[in-house]
């Protein structure tokens, strides 16, 4: 039997270029999470691994969705049928009704990509390097999928505002 202590914490992404796996990587490293363990949601979970949070950036190939304590998706496949049941945390950059949303996306005159992300009760400002704004979508579905671990807001948007442009 293995110990429940020891067990890595699964983040199962689907993810069809695997862009946001790299990036909820490169998050937990800053926030010092060794012990989470983040992957695509096509591979079997392996031995002494703990499922966590299934991250649906893409619903094409949907399954094994009942073995993890939450679910993160896109607010747009909230409602879809692959989905049923499961009551996601969403984000969005597009709709204010998801449970995180990206506002006031704009590039700065120095060249960053910034904007403010918005949780329930709560509001960060993110910078990131310059030509990234193709990547607020794919940031703000990392972050998510970290607070939802239990990570704090104040740690994801520290290291969201530490990541170079290698990391996204």
């Amino acid at each position: 039997m293995s110990n429940f202590h020891s067990a890595s914490k699964l983040i199962a992404v689907y993810d069809k270029i695997g862009h946001t796996t790299e990036v909820l990587k490169n998050i937990l490293i800053l926030c010092g999470r060794g012990s989470y363990t983040v992957a695509s949601a096509e591979e079997p979970v392996g031995q002494n691994v703990e499922p966590m949070v299934l991250l649906f950036c893409n619903i094409e190939k949907v399954k094994n969705t009942q073995q993890f304590f939450t679910c993160v998706a896109d607010y747009e496949f909230a409602g879809s049928p692959e989905l049923d049941g499961l009551h996601p945390l969403t984000y969005s950059t597009v709709s204010d009704r998801a449970d995180f949303t990206a506002r006031n996306i704009r590039q700065t005159q120095d060249g960053f990509t910034a904007f403010e992300i918005v949780g329930t009760g709560v509001i960060g400002r993110v910078k990131l390097p310059a030509g990234c704004e193709q990547s607020v979508d794919t940031v703000l579905a990392a972050a998510a999928a970290a607070i939802s671990c239990g990570i704090s807001f104040a740690e994801v948007l520290e290291a969201l505002n530490h990541l170079e442009s290698k990391d996204l």
